[in-house]
């Protein structure tokens, strides 16, 4: 573009030179230098639009690369995912064949009604006990969504990393696929726990139990989750808070905790204000509020140990006094409740259905 201008400049030099004769070629001259600049301009101004446009559809074909590396990674895990199915229903036939062998050969040994009739007090405890009988292996299922639609305790594997828990799937007015990650019932295990309980988790899955920290950490930075809160007081009235989205992080980042947006439900919210926070024990603890777990005598996310107001203390101890460690939710039951206790509390995670 350049030496273009520089062969135009001389071509009119030479003009110049050669016709400088009089006024009308002077004239002449200015003129077409004149239309040269304004030549020169637009082929600017069309450079500049050719360039801006090839801009853009660098950037678009730049954000194609980036959708179509994110398909594949998603590609990947469904793939991956697939394979895991596989292998877990592979293993579960082999469970049923096992169990379908085992009848079998039941209905064979008990088949002939004369030998039991003549060895009745023999044969009758072989057939009514199976303590000779190996226990067939514990069916695993995925996630509570693909357990069988009743509440109840299952052996459960996370697909992806081989992980594997057991815990009590619910099936409730929200729907079936929710696994509970704490459960308050009637006091008969104890919430005040070390770090390490709270991390590998304690209690009886068919009572009163806390997962366990580490394998929600495996869960929740999978796939997305909800978590639901179901309370219910003295008089047996219940309440429910629902978030849309949960995520606990690492060990190595102390169990944070996140949302993606506030709680709604009958029960208001009152723990998206623990957004962001560490988890905390009696014997593990750090930031602005050192002695919150021992104030409120178990571990949670405790940012703050002031007072009630958008807080509450589902792991404290159970009981109707009504105390600061007692079991509170500030806004269930559609009023400040302040530290008023609850008779019963389900904290319970889903997977997000879309």
């Amino acid at each position: 573009m350049k030496s273009f201008f520089v062969f135009l400049v001389c071509l009119v030099l030479f003009n110049k030179n050669n016709f400088v004769s009089s006024n009308d070629e002077a004239s002449s001259i200015e003129n077409r230098l004149d239309a040269i600049q304004s030549a020169m301009n637009l082929m600017f101004v069309e450079a500049s639009e050719q360039i801006e446009a090839l801009t853009n559809e660098i950037r678009a074909l730049k954000q194609s690369l980036d959708h179509l590396g994110w398909y594949s990674e998603e590609v990947k895990h469904s793939v991956a995912s697939i394979q895991d199915n596989n292998e877990l229903l592979l293993r579960n036939l082999t469970i049923l064949t096992y169990r379908s062998d085992e009848i079998i050969a039941n209905q064979q040994y008990c088949a002939n009604h004369e030998a039991l009739k003549n060895l009745f007090f023999e044969l009758t405890p072989k057939c009514g006990s199976f303590n000779s009988t190996p226990k067939p292996p514990e069916m695993i299922y995925n996630s509570c969504l693909d357990a069988p639609y009743r509440s109840g305790v299952y052996q459960l594997m996370l697909n992806v990393s081989s992980w594997q828990y057991k815990a009590f799937c619910d099936v409730n007015e929200f729907g079936a696929g929710w696994t509970i990650i704490q459960r308050r019932l009637d006091g008969s295990v104890d919430f005040n726990r070390s770090w390490a309980e709270y991390r590998n988790g304690f209690g009886d899955v068919s009572g009163e139990y806390w997962l366990g920290l580490e394998t929600l950490h495996q869960l929740t930075t999978r796939r997305q989750h909800e978590l639901l809160i179901i309370m219910e007081n003295f008089n047996g009235s219940t309440s429910y808070a629902r978030y849309g989205g949960i995520v606990i992080d690492s060990e190595t980042q102390r169990y944070k905790i996140f949302f993606n947006a506030s709680g709604t439900g009958s029960a208001f919210d009152s723990l998206y204000a623990y957004r962001n926070e560490i988890f905390i024990t009696p014997d593990v603890s750090s930031g602005s509020y050192l002695n919150c777990a021992k104030q409120l005598a178990c571990g949670f996310w405790h940012y703050d140990c002031s007072g009630p107001s958008s807080r509450n203390n589902l792991n404290g101890v159970y009981g109707t006094n009504g105390t600061k460690d007692g079991i509170w939710w500030y806004n269930s039951f559609s009023g400040y409740q302040q530290y008023n206790p609850l008779k019963g509390v389900k904290m319970m995670i889903r997977p997000k259905l879309n």
